[in-house]
């Protein structure tokens, strides 16, 4: 039995070989171009680079507690205040975030 063809004449079979060296050749050239231009970017830039992180994962948190609603916003709170005390150790903030949660969405 023959595996069908795309219009631009590739098997089926070769879609998951052609995307894996893709993802690779994206890869590559991010790692290489972090060599090329290493350090040729402004001071500034850098600083907006160390900041970005924490940028990203209040982009995916907050939308989570906005949709929780009251409930989320007491555990991001709960979560925060504990995080604050507690500085350097994520371990126990995460575990009170999730454990506020739990026991407000069963009430």
């Amino acid at each position: 039995m023959r595996l069908p063809e795309l219009h631009l004449g590739v098997l089926m079979r070769e879609i998951p070989l052609i995307t894996i060296l893709g993802m690779a050749a994206v890869t590559y050239a991010t790692r290489a171009s972090g060599l090329l231009f290493g350090r040729r970017f402004p001071r500034w830039f850098d600083e907006v680079l160390e900041d970005l992180p924490g940028a990203i994962l209040m982009s995916l948190i907050a939308p989570a507690i906005i949709v929780a609603g009251v409930k989320g916003v007491v555990a991001a709170i709960a979560t925060l205040a504990v995080a604050l005390v507690l500085k350097g150790n994520i371990v126990v903030p995460i575990m009170t975030g999730i454990l506020v949660i739990t026991v407000l969405r069963h009430l």
